[in-house]
Parts: C-alpha cells; structure tokens; sequence
C-alpha cells in the first residue's frame, strides 16, 4: 500500500477505507472505472477530519455526494474519493437576512407539454409571506429526503427541487433549478474546507451563483454544511406540489445524469426562431438524434436531453454520444452548447471538444 494511503488511515482510525473501489455503484449512471483510495464519510465531522488529513498529506481529493451529474472516465479516478452522506439538520432560532438573491434566466419550458400533467407555471406560488426560519444541513444531505423531511416539520421552500437526485452540496455546487426557481434563493451561507485545511463560512453573495454554476466551479474548496433560510408555510400546498412535481418528473428517464446539456439562452433561441430554449426540443425535433447509441449509450427517446445507460454502457460510449450531439448543435446552429454535468478522471484532450471547459 502506499505511503499516502497508509498514513491516511493511521490518521483516520474511526473511518472504513477501500481501494480500487467501483465508482459505477455510486452514481445514478452506472457508469465509472474505480476509486484508488475511496471512504464514506456519516458526519459533518467526520467529512472534515478526512479532508484536513487528506489536505495535509497533498492527495489529490473528490467528493460524491448523489453521483446523479458527474461522467467518471472508465480508468476511474486517482486519489481519495469521499461519498458524502452526512445529513443531520440542525433548526435554528435566529433570525434569517434579508436574500441577496440575483435573478437568473430560468431556461425552463418544456420541448412539449402534456395537458393531463401538471405544468409548472400551475402550481408555483410565492410564500415571501410567510414566517422565516433558518437551518443548516450537512452538505451530504439526500436532497428528495431532506424535503420530506423539512415539509414533515411544518418547513417549505425546497418542494420545488422534488425528484432531484442530489446531495445538498451538490446542488448548491451547481445551483440546481426547479421551474422557475434556483436553489440560490433559499441559501444564506454555506460552510467550506479551502485548500488549506481551514474551515470558513461564504455568505451567498459570495458564491457567485448563476445558471447551473457557482464559486465552486473553479475553487478547490468543500461545502462542509449549507446554511438555508426557508419558510414556516403552508405544509399542504407543498405537501401538494411534492405530489404533482413528482409526477411530471416521471417523464425523465432513469439511469442517467440527467439533461447533459444546459438549455440554450433565450437570446439563441430568438435568432433562431425556435419555440422552446430545451436542447432535448433541439435534439429531438430538430436534429432527430433520439434513439442513436453507441454501445449501450443512448440518447433517450424518452427525452432527448438525457443520455441512458440502456446496459453496460462505458464512459467511452457516453462521452462519444456528448461528441455527437455537440457537434452537429455547432455545425446546424452555430452553437456551443455547455455541459450541465461534471467530468472526472478524464485527460483534457478527451474533452477538448467542450470549448468552456
């Protein structure tokens, strides 16, 4: 064993270790070669104590939450990876500040609607009305669960981001949306390890959160805990949207990363005169790529957007599929589309065709 993953678990007595582990059986994919050193970490403060001492020792460090958006390349990913699953939520008496939230372009219609399914614009409703409260949940948080949770105590304002597969931290790392809503608007701080070891606390003004992007995009930093200013609501209403919300999200197909792409501005979708921002619209109607596959990949006659895992399917074959798409978008469009997923254990040449990565 090596030097770095010795002193690793010295340091680490209380936490489980294993090498070579396959990433495939964490992430929603079923996709990734394996992990050289990998944990699962229960607490807040057991993530912590694992990432000072992965810090300290210089090893190169990820950490899954869900698994729900992240590509990990067949030879899989050197270092540690840590599966974050602490979840405890803490209910706090003080009171919430007043939201720096920016508004952000939603990108939300549907390529297509379905008259006997709820539509978004249906069941949204503002709760600004409503009584405040504060709480703060570690980041390893199942964010469907925590939901529950939350609403079962009388405490809304996530019913929106229902049937998201994501850990909290994960969906702050790339500020998940729900219709019309962003999971930014409901953070007052979150609290990170940077790359020094030390434990700080970044207000939601500094996290520089935009369409499906934050801070964390380009900082080596890990959301450790998120600080979240919510509602006393009305716990049926939301109870309400739950249920009908989950109900148009079984549109979405299963055993993938969800939409691989981001939708494209409104600005591009006015030049080119389409009805619809979704890039699924564009795949689908406009291109007729639903249903290609390469080995057990393929773009989903489901919903376009999606690329499923039908088998076996390799990171190589998923990734050749992304290839495809992009480019005959660029080549009919004159668009570059960006990824709304993260990539992982691959070399830059192999993503060199993702011009913002």
């Amino acid at each position: 064993m090596n030097s770095w993953k010795t002193q690793l678990i010295q340091t680490c007595p209380d936490t489980t270790f294993r090498e070579n582990e396959s990433l495939a059986h964490h992430t929603t994919v079923g996709i990734g070669g394996p992990a050289e050193l990998f944990c699962i970490v229960t607490s807040k403060d057991e993530c912590t104590k694992v990432l000072q001492a992965a810090v300290g020792l210089k090893i190169p460090t990820t950490v899954l939450g869900w698994g729900a958006n992240t590509l990990i390349a067949d030879r899989g990913i050197a270092g540690l990876v840590i599966k974050n699953t602490a979840s405890e939520i803490r209910v706090l008496t003080e009171q919430p500040t007043a939201s720096s939230a920016t508004a952000i372009d939603a990108r939300w219609k549907a390529a297509t609607s379905d008259s006997r399914m709820p539509q978004f614009q249906d069941i949204d409703y503002d709760e600004n009305d409503a009584e405040r409260v504060v709480v703060d949940v570690d980041a390893g948080a199942a964010l469907p669960v925590l939901i529950q949770q939350l609403v079962q105590r009388g405490i809304t304002g996530l019913q929106w981001f229902t049937k998201i597969p994501a850990s909290l931290g994960g969906a702050v790392v790339n500020n998940i949306h729900g219709g019309t809503h962003y999971i930014s608007e409901f953070i007052a701080s979150v609290t990170v390890l940077d790359a020094s070891g030390t434990t700080q606390t970044l207000s939601a003004d500094q996290l520089e959160f935009g369409y499906d992007y934050s801070r964390f995009h380009h900082s080596n930093e890990f959301i450790l805990s998120v600080r979240l200013q919510l509602f006393r609501g009305d716990q049926q209403r939301a109870q309400q949207v739950i249920t009908d919300w989950s109900r148009q999200k079984q549109k979405q197909p299963a055993r993938s990363l969800g939409c691989v792409f981001q939708n494209i501005s409104v600005e591009e979708q006015a030049q080119l005169s389409l009805p619809t921002p979704s890039i699924g619209y564009l795949v689908d109607q406009k291109l007729h790529l639903a249903g290609l596959r390469i080995g057990d990949a393929e773009i989903s006659q489901q919903h376009a957007a999606f690329i499923v895992n039908t088998g076996a399917a390799t990171a190589t074959d998923y990734l050749e599929l992304l290839k495809r798409i992009h480019a005959a978008v660029k080549v009919k469009f004159g668009i570059s589309l960006k990824p709304e997923i993260f990539f992982k254990g691959f070399k830059p040449e192999e993503l060199a065709f993702i011009t913002q990565l």
